[in-house]
């Protein structure tokens, strides 16, 4: 009967330990609290659990760094300097963008921090953040870290391209902005893709390399395009020369009035006097004379200038018009807003 009464206080006393466990941030925030009253050795045990591969639920990226940074700050209130250094490197390792609030945190805590940043090498780039940046007047902006000293390249290159373009090339130590403005290598806005921004570290300290990447898309916004004025066809244009089957139909006008008019003269042969009937003969002649005259005018002499005069005009208007069309393309491209967006992965590009 004793044991039960014993096993059942151990419950009741065990079971708001094991709610307040019930997740990782719980158990983070339960260590914060134990930390902020400086009550180290109950922080520690919470904080070791979280680290621990038996811990049985998930732990983000984030919440494993914060674990890491507080066992090293215990770690360092309880004089266990080297302890509290491999800490605070597992959290510089996992995200170089760690740092510690100068306002939260004692000098001895900071300077083991930095001794921690001073041994490790550790390059990093955030992720690229959602952005509509005009490249005449903003620039894309990417933030880049080196724990400490060390010869970094930043390059940019879109996926599936021969040529980088160079972003930085120097020491840094520290956090870093760089901007971009939306130029490639050749000058010219960047296409529409999937690019990639590399950061290459060498420390100046150890020797000791690192690297690290992200990706994004690129996206063009610009206002729609005019269409240019097709050419002229011929349905559009006025005839400019005479064609030979007018020449000749105007030869045959000439002797059909020819024959008409001595048709004419034969049939009234017997009514007519003899000076009406050379009328009759002038007009025939006169009439063929005038086709094969007409034939061979339009032969020599076939340009229409009234029709040559219209077309070019008509011409020089769809020129003015499609001059007109191309400029404002040419301001409306000029104007191209780039849309920048995060990218996990290579991937193919839109």
């Amino acid at each position: 009967m004793r044991r039960l009464v014993w096993a059942a206080a151990l419950v009741v006393g065990v079971a708001p330990a094991l709610a307040a466990q019930g997740s990782t941030g719980e158990l983070l925030a339960q260590a914060h609290q134990f930390y902020e009253r400086l009550d180290v050795e109950r922080a520690l045990p919470l904080l070791r659990q979280i680290v621990s591969p038996n811990w049985p639920f998930e732990v983000t990226p984030d919440q494993r760094v914060d674990a890491y940074k507080y066992l090293g700050a215990c770690l360092a209130l309880a004089g266990k300097r080297d302890s509290a250094v491999l800490y605070f490197r597992a959290a510089i390792e996992r995200d170089p963008f760690t740092e510690l609030d100068p306002s939260l945190f004692t000098p001895a805590q900071l300077a083991t921090f930095d001794e921690a940043r001073h041994r490790t090498l550790a390059v990093a780039v955030r992720s690229v953040k959602p952005a509509r940046v005009d490249p005449r007047t903003a620039r894309v902006t990417f933030t880049v870290v080196a724990t400490h000293a060390a010869l970094v390249d930043v390059k940019l290159v879109a996926v599936g391209a021969a040529s980088p373009l160079v972003l930085f090339q120097g020491t840094m130590d520290g956090v870093r902005e760089i901007a971009w403005d939306g130029l490639l290598a050749n000058r010219r806005l960047a296409p529409p893709g999937r690019y990639t921004l590399a950061v290459v570290g060498r420390s100046r300290v150890s020797g000791a390399a690192d690297s690290a990447r992200v990706y994004f898309d690129v996206r063009h916004e610009v206002a729609a395009l005019e269409d240019t004025v097709p050419d002229l066809d011929q349905h559009q244009l006025l005839p400019e020369w005479i064609s030979p089957e007018a020449a000749r139909r105007d030869v045959a006008k000439g002797v059909g009035v020819a024959a008409a008019a001595l048709l004419i003269a034969g049939a009234a042969n017997g009514s007519l006097h003899g000076s009406e009937r050379g009328g009759a003969d002038v007009v025939a002649a006169t009439a063929a004379v005038t086709g094969v005259v007409a034939f061979l005018v339009h032969r020599r002499h076939g340009a229409i200038p009234e029709n040559v005069a219209a077309n070019a005009r008509h011409r020089a208007q769809r020129d003015s018009a499609n001059a007109g069309v191309r400029a404002r393309n040419a301001d409306r491209i000029a104007a191209t807003v780039l849309l920048v967006s995060p990218a996990a992965g290579e991937g193919t590009g839109p």
